[in-house]
């Protein structure tokens, strides 16, 4: 009995020494992360999801890199995933960018992390997009599948941090 005591005590050590140079090893910043739950996982046609990055502080002025992250369940039906972003990072004028992203392999094997049912998959966007204090910035996201209603994306994210996170 007290050496599985032992052995627990010493995995959860381990655990935790692992967890904390994890989180020293990060050498980026994170300056937004923000993520839009689709009720019951029914993203449809005419949705769209906002997100709004306020006035940034001074010393948060630089370039930044920005993905999308997806979250989709098993019921998600395509190979892959077709977005319209708009979006104003590089004026104050709305910007429109489309996107075609693959959500599983050449054989089916859903891509991205997770366990279960549930996938996240972290989409690149944009990299060194120069962001300062003057104004505000906002990202709709919209699904371009060709079906009303867009089953299993469970929730979608906008992450905008600088290199090395």
């Amino acid at each position: 009995m007290k050496t599985d005591l032992r052995v627990k005590a010493r995995n959860n050590i381990y655990f935790l020494l692992a967890g904390l140079i994890l989180l020293v090893s990060c050498k980026g910043e994170e300056l937004y992360f923000q993520y839009q739950n689709v009720e019951k996982g029914d993203w449809y046609r005419d949705s769209v999801l906002t997100f709004s990055l306020d006035t940034l502080n001074a010393n948060q002025i630089g370039e930044y890199n920005i993905s999308l992250e997806l979250t989709t369940s098993m019921l998600y039906p395509f190979s892959d995933i077709q977005l319209k972003i708009d979006h104003n990072f590089n004026d104050t004028i709305i910007s429109s960018d489309t996107m075609r992203y693959r959500v599983t392999d050449e054989h089916g094997k859903w891509l991205g992390k997770g366990v279960g049912s549930l996938r996240q998959l972290s989409i690149p966007y944009k990299r060194d997009i120069w962001l300062d204090s003057a104004r505000s910035y906002e990202l709709k996201v919209f699904h371009l599948i060709k079906v009303n209603t867009l089953k299993g994306v469970e929730r979608v994210g906008v992450r905008v941090f600088k290199e090395g996170d």
